[in-house]
């Protein structure tokens, strides 16, 4: 076994944020390559649901991609340059890693993944697969049905609804199309573009593929994070092993880690410069960074939770809070809400982590991070009426 390479937390952030694209104001250049460059880079990001500001899926790229619109994601899509299926959650995919989410559909032709099954359900799915191969994409409003009824882990209004999402899940159909967050479906034999490589990866395949994303993505991790949207532990193991015998990655030990971590070799091929306290990111509970807690605890010291489905009365924050990135460290949580009829940005709430209450450069910072945030949420005003930014 090789010897670990010893990094300090400064140089080990450094590297975890370099390679998650926060460490400049616009990593991956502009416009719509930009945003395509920053989702094969990133290897997904997760689609949310929740509009109190942008919803995460547009809110990680923005964070990477300054000049990001919406119009990105919808033209990405209808290139079949992206595509949406299963991370962790409902994941932007890069079109380029679709045969590594076959294992996954594989796996849901035999179960189902959040209905109870019932003959009523089976006969739904075949009659939505006849319809769309007749019509072409169809939306969930296009399916006329006289049954509502519990879906398992989620109520849907229709069995035609709960049909779609278990087609989906198994990759007979995919998202052809967005209008907001109305789904257009189609079969995925018209969707796939003849060039990719539909070939079901073996075992060794995944778990290798795996273990780089991460390590791409985040610069350094450990094992567990690098099956965190995926992957057989055994297998991944042997193959993280074997990787590092074969010297590609190298394993790092980290000042006040216990744990090992790992990090590809041309990463640590280039000493990691520090990250500058510049423009401070204002990031979405769901981005990429921050998704894995347990991770942002031990790299970061941040422990950090997103309350808005804890009862108000346990709350410590906020209901919809956002991490604020300040250099290489997080200085404070934020609320913030969007009207936009009245376009305007509110900041209802903000509270500093030690050693940043006083920090004036920060405030002036975070204050024109804000109006810029306000805008990419169509708003024209930011507004501060507790004067929290004072």
């Amino acid at each position: 076994m090789r010897e670990p390479i010893s990094l300090t937390l400064e140089q080990s952030r450094a590297i975890a944020l370099r390679a998650q694209g926060l460490d400049r104001a616009a990593p991956f250049g502009s416009g719509i390559q930009a945003t395509l460059q920053a989702i094969e880079h990133l290897g997904y990001v997760q689609v949310d649901t929740i509009s109190v500001v942008e919803r995460a899926h547009h809110h990680a790229l923005w964070s990477r991609v300054p000049d990001y619109t919406r119009e990105h994601l919808d033209t990405l899509l209808a290139q079949r340059r992206v595509f949406e299926y299963w991370g962790h959650a409902a994941s932007i995919l890069p079109m380029r890693d679709f045969r590594q989410s076959l294992p996954l559909m594989r796996s849901y032709r035999s179960k189902l993944h959040w209905s109870d099954d019932s003959p009523e359900l089976r006969r739904a799915m075949r009659r939505v697969v006849a319809r769309i191969r007749a019509e072409g994409p169809l939306r969930a409003r296009d399916f006329e049905s006289k049954e509502a009824r519990p879906g398992g882990a989620w109520t849907f209004s229709k069995i035609e609804k709960r049909a779609l999402h278990e087609l989906w899940m198994r990759g007979d159909v995919m998202v052809s199309s967005r209008q907001g967050f109305e789904k257009s479906h189609d079969l995925a034999a018209r969707i796939v573009p003849t060039e990719i490589d539909r070939s079901r990866p073996s075992d060794a395949e995944a778990a290798d593929f795996l273990i780089r994303r991460t390590l791409e993505a985040h610069g350094l991790a450990r094992e567990p994070e690098m099956r965190y949207l995926r992957g057989n532990a055994a297998v991944l193991r042997k193959r993280l092993a074997l990787a590092v015998k074969r010297g590609w990655v190298l394993p790092v030990r980290i000042e006040g880690s216990k744990i090992p971590a790992y990090a590809l070799a041309e990463t640590l091929d280039r000493a990691p410069a520090p990250i500058k306290e510049d423009q401070p990111h204002i990031l979405s509970p769901f981005d990429n960074l921050v998704i894995q807690r347990d991770r942002l605890r031990w790299l970061f010291g941040f422990d950090y939770q997103i309350e808005c489905y804890v009862p108000s009365a346990r709350r410590r924050y906020g209901h919809f809070v956002l991490p604020v990135l300040w250099g290489d460290q997080f200085a404070a949580r934020l609320e913030a809400k969007a009207f936009r009829p009245q376009s305007r940005l509110e900041l209802s709430g903000l509270w500093f982590e030690p050693g940043h209450e006083g920090n004036r450069s920060f405030r002036r910072a975070l204050r024109a991070s804000l109006e810029k945030f306000a805008i990419f949420n169509q708003c024209r005003n930011f507004s501060d009426p507790k004067k929290l930014l004072r």
